[in-house]
């Protein structure tokens, strides 16, 4: 619980400022964005970070030298804001490198809202150690779509439960409705292997089913149908039911 409060909190911002745009960039755009002075599109930029599927150590290189530039100037609430975006995107790297910036900030002279984003940074680094892996596995890239679609889809087929649904979560946000990511979710809903009884599996598949049905394609209907009478979990045959009457 704990986990899952903290990985909220570091994506508060994220998911607020990401709802506008799905802009993705490739590595050289980032260095480029990162290296230069435009704030808003620094934050989208740490915004699409969140589901880049993104490995290569130079990006994060650059954010962190951005940071640490940014530092002495964090001295109002507007570029605190702005050294907290950049601390946060370092969570996203998975890189164990950066803890000691977090310990840093933790224990140094700094302000409370860096103190505050350093602590939940740790776990949620932790967590992208085990998830930058499966985001970034080309092996089951479809050459046919985008980066973005085949992260997303990498992450439904996961077996990670809150990567599963922050990734029904940015489809639903995004309103993300590509075809083939729409072909992985109507097969993992149909073996729901992960679900259990349990409040994380129950809202994952919850999401899950929402992101399929939200797209109100007929060829989908079947699906939560058979979830809505047959699951296993009466809690999740409730949000099938929900989901069937609000989208159909």
């Amino acid at each position: 619980m704990i986990k899952q409060i903290t990985l909220a909190l570091v994506l508060t911002l994220s998911t607020i400022a990401g709802q506008a745009s799905a802009e993705t960039f490739t590595q050289a755009e980032y260095v480029a964005i990162f290296n230069g002075d435009d704030i808003d599109k620094q934050k989208q930029a740490i915004d699409s970070l969140v589901m880049a599927g993104l490995s290569e150590p130079k990006v994060f290189e650059t954010l962190h030298a951005k940071f640490q530039k940014s530092l002495p100037l964090a001295v109002d609430n507007a570029s605190i804001d702005y050294s907290a975006w950049l601390l946060k995107g370092l969570a996203y790297s998975g890189d164990d490198r950066y803890l000691h910036t977090f310990d840093d900030i933790i224990t140094g002279n700094y302000p409370k809202k860096l103190k505050k984003y350093a602590k939940s940074s740790i776990p949620t680094l932790k967590q992208y150690k085990r998830w930058i892996p499966i985001l970034s596995d080309k092996s089951r890239y479809e050459v046919s779509q985008t980066q973005e679609v085949n992260v997303i889809a990498n992450a439904l087929r996961s077996d990670e439960l809150e990567l599963k649904r922050y990734a029904a979560k940015r489809m639903i946000n995004r309103s993300v409705y590509a075809p083939f990511l729409l072909s992985v979710l109507d097969s993992e809903l149909k073996e729901p292997r992960l679900l259990k009884h349990e409040k994380l599996a129950i809202n994952t598949y919850a999401y899950m089913a929402k992101a399929l049905a939200s797209a109100a394609k007929p060829e989908y209907r079947a699906t939560l149908e058979h979830i809505a009478e047959h699951s296993s979990e009466q809690k999740l045959r409730r949000y099938a039911r929900k989901y069937l009457k609000a989208y159909y």
